[in-house]
């Protein structure tokens, strides 16, 4: 069933509703990156609000208008968010004293001054039309220029260089050469930043078309190497004939399908969305292309090359898995998109695994779902991006086609119902007579492959399945 998005707000209704909060006395500024989109007639997802007076009250307004949640980013400036979906709205407080109307112009620029590009130090009051441009912002955006607010942008905060990868590829602006050297300069330095920002950082960098593009830079720069080693460490491991790039190159142009694969498969409304794979307030694309992007993690670590010269990554979707725990950990992700994307890492290859079992039957299906279980679209999409990102001199044309009728054939046919539980674990305890264990959860997925491959209907043909699969398994 496809699920409906409420329509975002604009940012007039925004503005309305966050002028309205504003107390006797208060001030309020739009600022940065909403304004920026909004000048490039661009979607915009996150919004920034500077206020002179209180931050919670006018964050707790807007997440009643955008029936989002809202919470505290900050015990020190008493910063807020409101999340509504992929729609973002930070409040931040003016700093630089009380709420002042004296000292707010001075206050404004200094704030804006000290922000990390010349195109997102931009205001413009909630109750006027002027924009504040003190560095020539307007300008630069009109040229395609992206400068630092000051040559030591980067080195104040060098997850910086991650917004510069990004910023300049999604909109198609060139940095200076200034910011350029400077994210040579400032890339070691993320390693002092903390999982959270870097996971949200690159959550965006992968929300975005120029994805690819953008950890290009970040590998030239030797800013990958700091916050994702165990992709920068695919870039020159070479692949066997199949392939025509190496794993890296391989990998990048893999991220480049994810959005024509979706839309070809039937769309977003069947991927999980963001909160049900653990990564909440991403786009819904976001997920899967974590997937896409660390599906080859694993060769590396398990390259060999035979007597024969053969090119060997055996075991790699599992190592993959494994290191997905790691990068979860140093990210700060939840457990449950760790089990979400190692999952799709350790199954990328199951699909074209199902090309030697043609005809498909029942029970073929019934696996597939049961090993990629509940992320069984999100499994195509990402087996397909894969395999459209391998084209050496000995894949052929009509191997390619077969993978995508076998894709299309997978997500039609494969059952989108819930498979029915005819036993409990309570009753195959008391059939076989055993304790609680991992013979009960064997037993079960066991009968739960039977009953989706129609071979079970009722609890009679479960519990004498059950004695025959216990008696075939003691006798082995």
């Amino acid at each position: 069933m496809a699920r409906c998005a409420p329509t975002s707000p604009t940012l007039d209704e925004i503005t309305r509703v966050a002028l309205a909060a504003l107390g006797p006395g208060e001030a309020g500024w739009l600022v940065g990156g909403c304004l920026r989109d909004e000048l490039l007639a661009r979607r915009i997802r996150d919004i920034d609000i500077v206020v002179d007076g209180r931050q919670e009250a006018l964050a707790r307004a807007l997440a009643d208008r955008v029936r989002g949640d809202v919470y505290a980013t900050s015990d020190v400036f008493g910063g807020w968010r409101v999340l509504a979906g992929d729609l973002r709205i930070d409040v931040a407080g003016l700093r630089g004293g009380p709420p002042d109307p004296e000292t707010r112009a001075r206050r404004l620029e200094a704030d804006l001054r000290a922000r990390d590009f010349t195109v997102d130090a931009l205001a413009r009051p909630l109750d006027g039309h002027d924009m504040v441009d003190p560095l020539g912002g307007l300008s630069d955006l009109a040229a395609g220029r992206l400068r630092l607010c000051s040559p030591a942008s980067l080195d104040d905060d060098p997850l910086r260089v991650l917004r510069l990868s990004r910023l300049a590829r999604e909109l198609d602006l060139v940095p200076d050469a200034t910011a350029t050297e400077a994210a040579f300069r400032a890339a070691p330095s993320l390693a002092r930043v903390s999982g959270e920002r870097v996971r949200d950082e690159l959550c965006a960098l992968l929300a975005t078309r120029a994805a690819s593009v953008a950890l290009r830079d970040l590998a030239v720069w030797g800013a990958l190497a700091v916050v994702l080693p165990e992709v920068d460490q695919l870039r020159g491991v070479e692949q066997n004939p199949y392939h025509h790039r190496d794993v890296f190159e391989h990998t990048t142009e893999a991220l480049t399908y994810v959005v024509g694969v979706v839309a070809q498969l039937g769309g977003r409304q069947f991927l999980t969305t963001p909160e049900e794979a653990g990564l909440p307030g991403v786009g819904p694309l976001v997920p899967v292309s974590w997937a896409v992007l660390l599906h080859d993690i694993g060769k590396p670590l398990v390259r060999v090359v035979d007597d024969r010269g053969r090119v060997i990554f055996w075991h790699h979707d599992e190592a993959g898995r494994r290191m997905c725990a790691g990068i979860g950990r140093r990210l700060k992700l939840s457990n449950r998109f760790v089990e979400y994307v190692g999952t799709l890492v350790r199954q990328h290859l199951r699909l074209g695994f199902l090309t030697h079992e043609q005809p498909l039957t029942r029970r073929a299906l019934a696996r597939y779902r049961r090993d990629v279980h509940p992320w069984v679209f999100e499994s195509v999409v990402v087996s397909l991006c894969d395999r459209l990102a391998t084209r050496g001199e000995k894949t052929s044309l009509s191997s390619m086609a077969r993978h995508y009728r076998l894709a299309r054939t997978v997500w039609t046919e494969v059952s989108k119902a819930p498979t029915p539980r005819v036993l409990s674990g309570d009753d195959v305890m008391d059939l076989l007579g055993i304790g609680p264990g991992p013979d009960v959860g064997r037993a079960l997925d066991a009968l739960e492959e039977e009953v989706e491959a129609g071979e079970v209907t009722d609890a009679d043909g479960a519990r004498a399945f059950l004695r025959r699969w216990w008696a075939a398994r003691d006798d082995a």
